[in-house]
């Protein structure tokens, strides 16, 4: 029943681990074996008030290994000293990194549990929120932004990796990041540095449900935030880790995020956690799922998409890319501006750079493209961003649920009513500097929707952001469509659907097209290159082309709720 792409581990947390007799840990493990191939555990040794004594820790350790089960240590870096003098409010009961008892703490911890493995991988609780009076007095006149990624990359090189490999100079230290990639830099989380000091990273691929949990993430980001660890050192992302949590009515959520963990290349899945996961229901239907997952995997090769530039210490319009991922808009994300693709994805986190401006010119001078949305266009205003383009962000909104699309001498070729109302920014521009590709009308008004401008040998697109995220999914089918087809003009193919339908490209010429959605669904694939034709690999079988235009074929695909197609481009 081996894996033959990926492994898969299981975390099991100390406080668990420090009270389970092993009579239940053999039955717990039995039930686990039945449905998955586990290759290794991580076994913490210290979350909040728990360590795990040294000797039982060895002892389960043993147990482990005597089922060829590898153990790695874990730790979780939050503190309960109960001790009301050390034991001031923080968040999730994380260190005080100003605090030289909490220093004196984490290093005991860290070299305690690299005298027990030759590997360690921190959860994600290795950050700092606190705003003691040590710490507002250490931060001086920096922000708290400066202040706690200085104060996490020196602490991550002098309390975690310097006092393990002085117990144990072999010992491989893992840095797992959180799903919450724009508020790194609030908290200290320093990838940027952290990746040359750490052995290696692992990623955070936990996405659960996009409304009613506290993170509100779209489903999308448990692909994309795997890809921007794998291009921030292609090599030194390990996996991919996510848990149950928040999806005990919806098992379709949970077995989503190993899809999407798997679409990504991870090399290892971690599950969080043992004790939550044991005797559950997720267990049988994740042992199915990924025995399937592992036979795709032979289809697909490297992941390849729009490149969307994420700089270090970023934030600006949270997960756009993620909203548009899950609207049939390949991507892949990354830290670097890239050098060599012929166009680039750019949102309001590409502030930070400071350069960012005279990057885009050598890009669009060049023959490259750029899409922008209208989120950077704003922040950009007064900074040189009028060079690019006549369009403006005025501080007017507008509700509108009427479309039209593509210019026809003086009107459109097409009026399209949405859903429901939304409410997008208003944005100006000059006639004929500019281009109008999509609007939307309210009254006797029309308003920017999708814009093109010329610079040097390439092309600018304005993309406006509705002031909800989520009403991109409200947007008229034929607008989501035009949309994709400018994202994807360097592709041989788009889709012409409805919302929540993701497309994951390779490298190989295969594609999976995933629906999000609870019921079934129709997408038509437009295939541009008429001399290709669309595959089944899983069937080694052509698909019929189901309509034909002067320069597309259209295949007709069909996708069962939450489900998804393994479809390839051959000659």
């Amino acid at each position: 029943m081996a894996y033959k792409n990926f492994k898969l581990a299981i975390y099991c947390p100390a406080g668990f681990l420090k009270n389970v007799e092993f009579e239940t840990l053999e039955k717990d493990l039995e039930f686990f074996k039945r449905h998955l191939d586990i290759s290794k555990v991580y076994l913490e040794t210290h979350r909040g008030a728990d360590t795990v004594p040294r000797e039982k820790m060895l002892r389960i350790k043993e147990f482990f290994e005597r089922q060829n089960i590898k153990t790695s240590g874990g730790i979780t870096a939050t503190v309960v000293f109960g001790n009301e003098e050390l034991d001031y409010y923080r968040i999730f009961n994380t260190f005080c990194y100003t605090n030289q008892k909490h220093l004196d703490k984490l290093k005991e911890i860290v070299q305690y549990t690299a005298s027990l493995f030759d590997e360690i991988i921190l959860d994600d609780f290795f950050f700092t929120a606190c705003t003691c009076p040590s710490c507002i007095s250490a931060k001086g006149n920096l922000s708290w932004s400066e202040f706690r990624l200085n104060l996490m990359t020196e602490v991550s090189r002098e309390y975690v990796i310097k006092p393990a490999k002085s117990v144990n100079p072999d010992v491989k230290l893992i840095i797992k990041y959180p799903n919450w990639i724009e508020s790194y830099q609030e908290t200290g989380y320093n990838p940027q540095t952290q990746v040359e000091i750490f052995d290696y990273t692992y990623t955070g691929t936990e996405t659960r449900d996009p409304a009613y949990t506290q993170q509100h993430l779209p489903r999308y980001a448990s692909y994309s935030l795997l890809r921007w660890f794998e291009n921030l050192k292609p090599g030194k992302n390990l996996g991919g880790w996510f848990d149950s949590l928040d999806c005990l009515y919806n098992i379709g959520s949970y077995l989503e995020q190993a899809n999407l963990t798997v679409f990504a290349k991870a090399k290892e899945i971690t599950l969080f956690d043992f004790s939550h996961l044991r005797n559950s229901v997720f267990v049988p239907a994740l042992g199915l799922q990924l025995r399937h997952l592992d036979e795709i995997c032979k289809y697909i090769e490297n992941p390849i998409g729009i490149p969307v530039y994420h700089p270090f210490n970023s934030y600006g319009e949270d997960h756009i890319y993620d909203y548009l991922g899950m609207v049939g808009i390949p991507f892949e994300l990354t830290p670097y501006l890239p050098e060599n693709s012929n166009i680039v994805f750019i949102t309001a986190d590409c502030v930070n750079d400071k350069d960012i401006i005279k990057k885009l010119k050598n890009h669009l001078l060049a023959g490259k493209d750029v899409i922008m949305t209208s989120g950077f266009l704003k922040a950009m205003q007064g900074k040189g961003i009028e060079d690019l383009t006549s369009v403006r962000v005025t501080d007017k909104k507008v509700f509108t649920n009427l479309f039209a699309i593509k210019t026809e001498v003086c009107s459109f070729s097409k009026y399209v009513y949405g859903k429901k109302e939304i409410l997008i920014p208003v944005l100006e521009h000059r006639t004929n500097a500019s281009w109008q590709e999509i609007v939307a009308i309210s009254g006797e008004n029309n308003f920017p929707v999708l814009m093109k401008d010329f610079y040097g040998r390439g092309t600018i697109y304005t993309l406006t952001i509705p002031e909800n995220y989520s009403d991109i999914y409200n947007w008229p089918l034929d607008v989501l469509t035009e949309i994709r087809r400018v994202f994807m003009k360097n592709f041989d193919f788009y889709i012409e659907a409805e919302e929540k339908i993701a497309i994951f490209v390779y490298s190989n010429g295969t594609f999976i097209i995933e629906s999000f959605l609870p019921y079934r669904t129709k997408v038509n694939l437009h295939i541009k290159n008429k001399n290709k034709k669309l595959v089944d690999p899983l069937k080694a079988s052509d698909l019929k082309v189901s309509m034909i235009s002067e320069n597309e074929n259209i295949y007709e695909i069909n996708l069962e709720p939450t489900s998804f197609r393994v479809l390839k481009l051959e000659n």
